[in-house]
Formats: structure tokens, sequence, C-alpha cells
């Protein structure tokens, strides 16, 4: 059939070819796919109660945009398809979120985003972090085995979004004429440094995770360890701190060995931290491009990077935007837009600027 179909368009001269053409896009968009809403992907895929997680729920009518509605058996909660969802609460249709995706997958900024989608900033933002929650499905679960690189990596704090009345510290003053006694940097890694744990496996599993504020340490890896296999190899930098988290939790370790006035590369093994080393430069590269990610949403940009790697390791480029939709579009998000400027920041404040007595730590010993 699609040879016979070849030969057909073969015979045609150029002008029937650009009116079968203007024929065929004039029926593919008849039914104006900028309107078509979200919840006709997902109503096949209701599986239980949002609230109670029962699977005993029944269908109970339509809503005022004609979207499936169902009622729970045990709680008695009414639900649709998009509740909970990054859909939830949301007329953006499928083309605007599928042209968003493309967006976040390439980089683009709120500015750019909003322009390409044509929706507001607000709501771009809004889109952004309900897509970064549903994402982090990937690094919820997942278990490092065989050879795993381990390094983290160190940013600082960033307050950027927080409200003056709710600031720790004084404001910095940038450009030419710094008089805050905050404005400059503490050098070395202190409390004022975010501790990024940073590892990948063989088989391209990846944890990126917030460690904690300043130095990493054995309390701080010990977090993480159900993320990791028993009798895995840990390739490092010899690091002590993450030497004894191997050797405590049942793991082998391989470490790159320093040789004075050499810059070595690899373990005795022959590993090396190419593969963690491109995770962090990627993520400096990204909080460059956004000029500045706040800290308290910065977990959600480390879970957007390891879920984009994961498409690129699973799929094929032209089919990246399709998985990324069909992957977080009936993930869960345990809030609503409102509190997403609100999030409890993911590092104790406290423990950084809580000896400079400013602001909200201004009364406390």
């Amino acid at each position: 059939m699609e040879t016979d179909f070849s030969k057909f368009l073969d015979s045609l001269t150029p002008l029937e070819r650009d009116i079968l053409k203007a024929s065929l896009d004039q029926y593919l968009n008849k039914d104006d796919k900028n309107n078509i809403p979200n919840h006709i992907n997902s109503d096949n895929a209701v599986t239980k109660c949002p609230k109670c997680g029962s699977v005993h729920f029944i269908k109970n009518g339509f809503d005022c945009n004609h979207k499936q509605k169902y009622r729970c058996k045990e709680c008695h909660t009414v639900f649709s398809s998009t509740t909970g969802t990054i859909f939830s609460n949301s007329t953006t249709s499928y083309q605007k979120w599928m042209t968003f995706i493309v967006g976040e997958l390439n980089d683009l900024t709120l500015e750019q985003q909003s322009e390409a989608v044509g929706l507001s900033k607000t709501t771009c933002f809004n889109m952004r972090h309900k897509l970064f929650v549903a994402a982090s499905k990937v690094q919820k679960d997942v278990v490092l085995s065989g050879n795993i690189e381990f390094d983290p990596s160190y940013t600082k704090i960033n307050l950027k979004g927080t409200k003056p009345f709710s600031m720790p510290r004084a404001s910095k003053r940038r450009g030419k004429h710094k008089t805050s006694s905050y404005s400059k940097s503490i050098s070395g890694i202190n409390n004022h440094k975010i501790c990024l744990v940073t590892a990948i496996d063989e088989h391209d599993n990846i944890l990126f995770k917030i460690g904690g504020l300043g130095q990493e340490s054995l309390p701080m890896f010990n977090q993480f360890k159900d993320h990791f296999k028993k009798n895995s190899l840990i390739i490092s930098d010899a690091k002590a701190s993450i030497i004894g988290f191997a050797m405590t939790n049942g793991m082998r370790s391989d470490s790159i060995q320093p040789v004075y006035g050499k810059n070595t590369y690899t373990t005795p093994l022959g590993n090396s931290l190419s593969s963690v080393n491109e995770l962090h430069t990627e993520a400096k590269t990204l909080i460059r491009n956004k000029r500045g990610v706040s800290t308290r949403h910065l977990q959600g940009y480390l879970d957007w990077i390891v879920f984009r790697k994961h498409l690129k390791y699973t799929y094929e480029i032209q089919n990246r935007k399709n998985e990324a939709y069909a992957e977080t579009m009936m993930e869960k998000i345990p809030f609503i837009c409102s509190e997403i400027t609100k999030l409890e920041m993911p590092v104790d404040l406290y423990k950084a600027y809580g000896s400079y007595h400013y602001g909200i730590y201004a009364t406390i010993n």
C-alpha cells in the first residue's frame, strides 16, 4: 500500500501536490488542536481513587467541560482523571503543554516560554514546577548498582524570590558599589554552600540530590544509603567520607589516587568520574542560563536534569516530547499553584545565617 501511495504522489504535478497538502492540512486541523483538553489523553488511565487509593470507583456523570467524573465507593470522593495531576485546575490545552515541554527540554527561559506558548510568565512558572515534581519520579525509588561514579558538587544558597520580610540576611548589593557586609562571598566550603550528592551507575541510573549545607560527611551520605545496592563498586576521588560510606554500607571502593606533581583522572582499575562531572557541568550551565535558581526550587531543577537524561538514554530524539508528556501526565502533585512560592526550604537556613541575628532570626539567640 505504501508503494502504491508513493507512486501516486510521484504521478502528481507540483501544483496538484500543493493542493493535496493544503487539503490534508485543513482536514487534520479541522478540530483546532489548540483547544484539545488534556483529560482526553488520561480518561483511560484512571486506576484508583487519588485520595484513599481504593480501586473501587464508578463513573459519576460529566462536568461542564464534558470531563468524565468518578466517585469512590470507599471514601465517596468525586474526582476526574486530572485530579491532583499537573493538569488539575488547568485550562491549558494539550498542544500548549506539548509546546511548553519542548521548551523545557531545550532550556528556554520563562520569558521565552511565555512568548512561545502564549501564556503569562506566572502560568509558565507554575507549569514548570508542576512538571518538575512529576518528573521527580525517576529518582524516587532508584537503586544504583555495579560500577557507581560518586562525587559531590557545591552551589551557593540562593534566596531568589524571597520577600524582604522573610530574609535571613541583608540583601546583597551587586555591581561596583558593594557596601553590604554580606556582599562578599565566604571562600571555601562552608555552611553557605549546598552539597549536591551526585552518583551515576553503569546502567545510567542517576542520583542527584540536595545533601545539606557545608562539607560532605558520612552522615550526609547515609541519608541516601537505600539508593545503593550492596557489593557495588564506588568510584570516587579518594575523599575519606565517600570511602567510609562505601565501607560502612557493604560496598567496595576504587579511588583516584593523588600523585604529586601530576593530574590524575583514572583509578587503578581504569575508571573515571567523567559521567558524574558531566552532570555537574549541566547543572552549573542550567543555573547560569536561568540567571540563578532559588534554593527553594533547586531540587526540582536537579530532578528535571535527571529526567532529561532518562529521556535521552531511553528514547529517540523525535519521541522525547511525547514520552515526557506520557510519563508525567498521571503523576500526583502534592501542592496547588498558590503554594509553589511558599514551599519549604530544603536546607536549614538558620545553620547558615542564624549568627547574623537579622530579619527572621533577629530575635533568636
